[in-house]
């Protein structure tokens, strides 16, 4: 029996798990605007998925439930989708979040 090696691209893992293929790319480079969910964390700072997982334990009972549903919609894309080895929340995401109405325009 020989050994072939069968070279997978992006495009064929994200058609293997039934990720969307066409639209606009997410671009992790840009800053996000001023939005309520950055502003939970304090303006100007660094956010990662800690923080947020702290934010949400601690305030589960006072919490909007929109704002905690987006808040968990923000950590499932932070830590399965464009997860980061330092954990940092792109700042991005939270645009994306704040108007999670257009989030079928990504890839």
């Amino acid at each position: 029996m020989g050994t072939k090696v069968i070279v997978f691209i992006l495009l064929d893992v994200c058609l293997g798990i039934g990720f969307r293929v066409v639209g606009q790319k997410i671009d992790l480079t840009q800053e996000g605007l001023d939005n309520h969910y950055k502003n939970l964390f304090g303006p100007n700072k660094v956010v990662d998925v800690e923080m947020v997982y702290d934010y949400l334990l601690k305030h589960s009972k006072h919490v909007e439930f929109n704002d905690f549903c987006y808040l968990y919609f923000l950590l499932g894309i932070s830590e399965f989708l464009l997860a980061n080895r330092s954990g940092r929340v792109f700042s991005i995401l939270f645009d994306i979040v704040d108007d999670v109405c257009s989030i079928g325009k990504y890839n």
